[in-house]
């Protein structure tokens, strides 16, 4: 169980928004989350999560979702400790609101994690969401 400043209790509920959105992860036991709530991308790559990972590696599941209803194309990466891990470009014409399939990792202790996206066509906004799921181990 992944424990907080070298005390002998897990670390129950971390993170600066534990029941909301932001960039950051937070631990509820031996599981992590984070959601980022509605973030506009524009053709600059926006950062929709960034975070450190503890002591312990995660097993974990990164989605991120188009709502924006545009026929824009968007690219969206996922990068450990600045290292592009993986990227994709997804055609949004015709796949409207539909959820992504998302990504399964493992990230490795002590690891900077960033979820980014830039649209592919435009300069406007399109509004996205990106979320992690996953359990630490130690």
């Amino acid at each position: 169980m992944p424990l907080v400043g070298g005390g002998g209790s897990p670390n129950v509920s971390g993170g600066a928004n534990p029941a909301g959105t932001g960039s950051n992860l937070n631990y509820i036991g031996n599981h992590v989350y984070a959601n980022s709530g509605i973030i506009g991308v524009d053709e600059n790559n926006t950062t929709m999560l960034s975070f450190n990972t503890g002591s312990g590696y995660i097993v974990a599941k990164i989605q991120v979702d188009n709502s924006s209803g545009s026929n824009d194309d968007i690219k969206y990466f996922i990068k450990f400790n600045s290292e592009t891990i993986s990227s994709w470009y997804f055609s949004t014409a015709g796949n409207h609101n539909e959820p992504m399939n998302p990504v399964y990792v493992i990230i490795p202790a002590d690891t900077r994690v960033e979820v980014s996206a830039a649209n592919q066509q435009s300069t406007s906004e399109r509004n996205h969401t990106a979320i992690v799921t996953g359990r630490v181990y130690a």
